[in-house]
């Protein structure tokens, strides 16, 4: 073999050599060899709870699956590398957050008689549940994932949620009531101050969906208080806080199942560093599904009819003797139409800051002394028109109805306070016999109350809109209450028109035979119906009611004849209607298009809609002067 053969012997020998050093030393290098869909699910962030195993994929038989977050998926095939990627670092994935798992309900035993029921209810929809905050610049957030309580940026926050009780028969007698909330935002809670659950009084279930922070924080606006409030290291997420209702709630609920609603309220701190805390409300995208839950244990059978409703009273001490004052206090009680009321019987007012709304059961009193001689004309000119009101509503003159008590004037001790039924008392209707009730210059004129200048203040206006001013004489409330005093009143004067939930289960439209009483049932609506206001001309009568899914404005015959709706929304509400002189118009106000209370005129049939006041601030309640 020559020197030349044999080195290119050698020199293929020492290719091939090298050559399989080269597979052995790749062989050993991280990431060259096959890469499987287990190893690359170890290498993701994975929660610490696990799922069963896929019995269908072959790769999970015998296995631990351990479940992957939702934000990672598993690739269809495996991938390839390229021998630079596979010799480069694999990074570390982000951890993913998942939402904190909670445990089942579990509520606390309680005896259930072999006749009784258990009935667990939740709010009906999104607009039931929800809080209102302080200085807000909507009414509420009913609707939202939480129910806020507490303290935060300075502002008070209450929570609030109304239950439908339809599906418990009426008369149920309750033996006992809870109410489950289920935290699920701890983020601004401080270490100290309890939350107070409370069940809200009877008017509030109405227009709960207007409800805003200064009627849900009202101090009268509750009843009841629960049991157990929770102390903050009590709260937390995922954690469920049970209510009682005590025995004398009890009574209160069984007679809630005749009006089908009862609302609560749940306060905290509400001064101080940040303390707020939220339960779940059930609804929205960030809800964990833990709605409010109250637990109703009734036994026994329901009663055939339902109780006599328990009247409410006011006490009214008597006020001093300033004809003015007196005659102002006394017309605008009268009615039952105090400015920012919820009354159920001549009907709903919005609230405001300024003054303070009073509650729907101060109506009517009447004061009356012994002193043998008006103090001046106004006070004689009222004992007047009361006594004509007696002569009119009674048939024969007495020197007070039943239902007035007289005030004693002895300076020791102090005066008797005045006590009278809500329900017993109708509003004397206004004698036309009386001169100067109203100014000469404001029939045909509209009066409507305004936030224009800074605060509550009666405005008057033409029926134009034209010429607005702000009423500077005396005693404006007296002026409004007696503009508005004859509004539920027949032209004649014989029948009056009136909103009652008497023997039946929400409030309804009645007119009322003001010489017999006897009464006839104008409205049948599922919804409330309220605002009533008397044609002066015929006897038409237009109202409102929520029925349609929000407050619209109907007229209907004073025989019940003749439904007719004459507005209609998408959300928005129209209130508060008044006639004009001549029966052809109505002005009412509505937040439709700028979503402020603004004065609206329709004709009778709903046609011509026209923004009266159209301004940047609110106006309400008007009443076209007759």
């Amino acid at each position: 073999m020559s020197n030349d053969h044999t080195e290119s012997v050698w020199l293929t020998i020492a290719v091939i050599m090298i050559g399989i050093g080269s597979v052995v030393v790749f062989s050993l290098q991280p990431g060259g060899g096959a890469v499987t869909t287990s190893s690359q699910a170890q290498m993701m962030p994975l929660t610490s709870s696990t799922i069963e195993p896929n019995t269908d994929d072959p790769r999970a038989v015998g296995q631990t699956t351990t479940e992957v977050p939702s934000a990672i998926t598993e690739p269809s095939s495996v991938p390839s590398y390229s021998r630079v990627a596979a010799l480069m670092p694999t990074p570390t994935p982000s951890p993913v957050a998942s939402m904190t798992a909670i445990p089942p309900l579990v509520l606390p035993e309680v005896p259930v008689p072999e006749n009784g029921e258990v009935y667990l209810l939740y709010p009906a929809n999104p607009a039931s549940v929800g809080w209102a905050r302080a200085n807000d610049e909507v009414a509420n957030h009913f609707g939202d994932y939480n129910i806020f309580a507490g303290v935060f940026e300075g502002e008070d926050h209450v929570g609030a949620m109304q239950f439908d009780l339809s599906q418990i028969p009426p008369g149920s007698p309750i033996l006992y009531a809870d109410l489950a909330l289920t935290g699920l935002v701890s983020d601004y809670r401080g270490t100290e101050g309890v939350w107070t659950l409370q069940m809200l009084d009877e008017w509030m279930d109405l227009d709960w969906t207007t409800r805003d922070f200064s009627w849900l924080a009202r101090e009268d606006s509750g009843t009841v208080v629960l049991n157990d409030p929770v102390a903050s290291a009590a709260l937390d997420v995922g954690k469920t806080n049970i209510f009682s209702i005590p025995p004398e709630g009890l009574g209160l609920l069984e007679a809630r199942l005749f009006t089908h609603s009862v609302s609560f309220r749940i306060t905290g701190p509400s001064e101080g560093p940040d303390n707020l805390f939220g339960w779940d409300s059930g609804f929205g995208t960030r809800s964990m599904g833990r709605a409010p839950v109250l637990r109703i244990v009734t036994g026994g059978p329901a009663v055939d009819a339902p109780p006599s409703p328990t009247p409410n009273y006011v006490v009214i001490t008597p006020v001093p003797s300033d004809g003015y004052a007196l005659l102002a206090l006394a017309a605008e009680r009268l009615t039952a139409t105090a400015m920012a009321t919820p009354d159920p019987l001549m009907g709903t007012a919005s609230p405001t800051v300024t003054p303070t709304p009073m509650p729907p059961n101060w109506v009517t009193p009447v004061i009356v002394t012994n002193t043998p001689t008006p103090e001046n004309q106004v006070t004689a000119s009222w004992w007047a028109q009361m006594a004509t009101a007696q002569e009119i509503v009674r048939g024969t003159a007495t020197a007070t109805p039943p239902n007035v008590w007289t005030a004693t004037s002895t300076p020791l001790p102090p005066p008797t306070p005045l006590i009278m039924a809500y329900d017993s008392f109708t509003p004397t209707p206004t004698p036309t016999t009386t001169p100067g009730a109203i100014p000469d210059f404001l029939p045909g004129k509209i009066l409507f109350y305004s936030d224009r200048m800074g605060s509550e203040s009666l405005m008057v206006m033409e029926p134009d809109g034209s010429n607005v001013n702000v009423w500077t004489g005396e005693a404006p409330e007296w002026v409004y209450a007696q503009a508005k005093n004859g509004e539920s009143l027949a032209p004649a004067g014989d029948f009056q028109v009136v909103v009652s939930n008497q023997q039946i289960s929400s409030l309804q439209l009645w007119t009322v035979d003001i010489k017999n009483g006897t009464r006839f049932q104008l409205t049948r609506f599922e919804e409330i119906a309220y605002d009533p206001v008397w044609s002066p001309v015929d006897n038409t009568i237009a109202f409102v009611s929520p029925d349609p899914g929000n407050d619209e404005i109907f007229l209907i015959n004073a025989d019940g004849t003749g439904l007719t709706r004459l507005t209609t929304n998408e959300w928005e509400w129209d209130k508060h209607p008044s006639w004009s002189p001549d029966g052809s118009r109505l002005v009412f106000w509505s937040n439709r298009d700028t979503q402020r209370k603004q004065i609206w005129v329709m004709n009778r049939d709903g046609s011509n809609l026209r923004n009266l006041s159209n301004n940047d601030f609110n106006d309400w309640d008007p009443v076209w002067v007759k």
